[in-house]
């Protein structure tokens, strides 16, 4: 069943790829789920749409692998991971 999340996460692994539209990033991040317990994490694979046309306004900055991301949209479940497609990735350094 799909939900809405907002979440702040780790950028574990990230790859892109270009289509005639769009860069499309996937990555695998890690929330952690409880400040008191560090093995309380969620693994999240995301896939972000990137417009190739820069005059297009989007709410995705860049980021690369490392980065920790603040992560806004709708997701479901997957079989040993939550897919994402991102509406908003906005970077934290």
């Amino acid at each position: 069943m799909p939900a809405k999340i907002s979440t702040i996460c780790y950028v574990h692994e990230s790859t892109e790829r270009l289509t005639q539209d769009f860069t499309v990033k996937e990555l695998n991040s890690v929330c952690r789920l409880d400040d008191d317990d560090p093995t309380k994490v969620l693994y999240l694979k995301i896939k972000a749409f990137i417009p190739s046309d820069k005059t297009i306004e989007t709410q995705v900055e860049e980021f690369e692998t490392g980065d920790v991301v603040f992560v806004k949209g709708k997701f479901i479940a997957c079989a040993g991971y939550y897919s994402i497609n991102a509406t908003s990735i906005k970077s934290r350094m």
